[in-house]
């Protein structure tokens, strides 16, 4: 089970990025690090699975000109085992939080990101997922999250567990904090009792 969810994607939706019009000079930008704080992992039995910043350089053309454009991103991995009905305990109970900065050139954003709605993110994290399959919007709702009311939505989908498909719950949202884009993603069997709050207990726990 690939648990990086959507590290890959949201960099591939980065490298994608394109007319930025005439530059000057080599650009960089660097999001900071969006993490669960001990006490919310502590409260909700997660453990770091991995933190990892991750650089993306391309180089872009403008009247005959070639700039370089780099974008560091981090992402925060998290997960719990659980009881998977038929499996057995898995560490399948998982959670992530990727930050990308916003990229500004010439006064316009260049972060697709911004404009991702949660079905879209959600997308992005069924193409890197191994063995996810998203079905439909099961419902929504509101969390505070960095100081921020953040719209959650939940969808339903399958992913294979143990060589098992097991029906799952997928979570996303995302919210800007401090001039970079916090995206929150969950995925847990939708047999696990009461792990929707535990969810909205880690996004109320992250810290950027």
């Amino acid at each position: 089970m690939q648990r990086h969810t959507l590290t890959a994607a949201a960099l591939a939706v980065l490298v994608a990025l394109a007319g930025c019009g005439m530059l000057t000079g080599d650009l960089s930008y660097a999001a900071s690090p969006a993490t669960v704080d001990d006490a919310t992992l502590d409260e909700t039995g997660y453990e770091e699975a991995n933190v990892a910043e991750q650089e993306v350089t391309r180089e872009f053309e403008a009247a005959g000109q070639s700039r370089n454009v780099t974008v560091t991103n981090h992402v925060a991995m998290y997960e719990r085992s659980v009881d998977v009905p038929v499996v057995g305990e898995q560490r399948a109970a998982v959670f992530g939080a990727f930050a990308s900065p916003e990229v500004s050139v010439l006064g316009q954003s260049f972060n697709p990101i911004e404009d991702y709605s949660n079905r879209e993110l959600v997308s992005l994290a069924q193409q890197q997922y191994s063995g996810l399959a998203v079905g439909d919007e099961v419902g929504t709702r509101s969390v505070t999250v960095l100081g921020e009311s953040a719209n959650v939505t939940m969808f339903d989908g399958e992913a294979s567990i143990g060589g098992t498909s097991v029906d799952v719950f997928v979570h996303v949202t995302k919210v800007k904090h401090d001039g970079d884009y916090v995206v929150g993603v969950a995925i847990h069997p939708q047999a696990l009792d009461g792990e929707r709050a535990t969810v909205d207990d880690l996004l109320a726990g992250l810290d950027h």
